[in-house]
């Protein structure tokens, strides 16, 4: 998944610096981030603050510390400008990046755009109306007026599983609620009093009218797109298998054997590594890499 970025090291870690001409530097200009085309397709590059020299002027006060990768400092600059300092410098949007390689920058650019649509929600504090300042303790915005803390967006949210025997259920989003045109698993955002498990049960419910039993736990994701942490699970189902649709979130939803699940080569969701582990079960890494070479999985 994309941010299982072994052997590199992301640290969170809080911490007040000012950038170095040498440090990585992600520019944000709404909801864009900056970043070098290489002429390698995906692959694309940070620049470095000294690149920015008299184009942002006051970089090192302006500039924020994000977080460390293998030790090294990366930071956050906020811009209205629309030139860049390098025509090889081009914006691009969060879909560029799912793709981006290598792997660990990919996933450093995108919580840097989680992070940046925060800072950019909270410039006013929702209580008072003050504009709100940085912490200097911990990574938080802070309203000097009344003191109401607030701290990066978490939306908690699961993503299921179901299955039947060798069957697994499968659906597509609308074209309005979602780019993504691929085939996707139930999911839904916790909602207060719920636990993960009563969110599996009524969002399955919810979205194709089935219900569901033997709720396991599978693994957590943060998927930095939506300011989501998705907790995956497996279930079975329970019961009638007649699907009925919630056609203002989805546009279809059936049953699909083992063998029509289409294989995923590019796994960055825990949506991908449930579908792959249900098809070809605890080896599918393994699987694919010998189906696909060794950058599958």
């Amino acid at each position: 998944m994309i941010q299982d970025i072994a052997p590199h090291r992301y640290d969170n870690t809080y911490r007040q610096e000012t950038p170095k001409p040498e440090d990585p530097v992600f520019c944000v200009q709404r909801g864009r981030i900056l970043l070098r085309e290489t002429g390698v397709k995906n692959r694309l590059e940070i620049p470095a603050a000294g690149e920015f020299t008299g184009w942002a002027d006051g970089l090192s006060e302006q500039a924020v510390y994000l977080f460390a990768l293998d030790g090294r400092p990366y930071f956050l600059l906020e811009t209205e400008k629309e030139e860049t300092p390098d025509p090889a410098l081009v914006w691009k949007k969060s879909q560029d990046i799912r793709a981006m390689e290598p792997m660990h920058l990919a996933f450093a650019a995108i919580t840097a755009l989680q992070l940046a649509r925060w800072r950019e929600s909270r410039r006013f504090c929702g209580r008072c109306g003050h504009r709100t300042e940085h912490s200097r303790t911990e990574r938080a915005l802070v309203c000097p007026a009344c003191g109401l803390t607030e701290y990066p967006k978490i939306s908690p949210a699961i993503i299921v599983a179901v299955t039947d025997g060798n069957r697994l259920l499968m659906s597509r989003y609308v074209t309005a609620r979602s780019a993504y045109r691929g085939y996707a698993l139930i999911a839904g955002f916790v909602e207060i009093g719920e636990t993960f498990e009563e969110t599996v049960r009524r969002e399955v419910m919810e979205e194709v009218g089935l219900r569901v039993k033997n709720i396991r736990y599978f693994k957590s994701q943060p998927w930095a797109f939506t300011d989501t942490e998705m907790i995956g699970f497996f279930a079975d189902l329970d019961g009638e298998d007649t699907i009925r649709l919630q056609e203002d979130e989805l546009s279809e939803a059936g049953w699909y054997e083992r063998e029509e699940i289409p294989d995923e080569t590019h796994i960055i969701s825990v949506g991908s590594e449930l579908k792959m582990r249900f098809k070809y079960g605890p080896d599918w890494e393994r699987i694919l890499r010998e189906k696909y070479g060794p950058a599958a999985g």
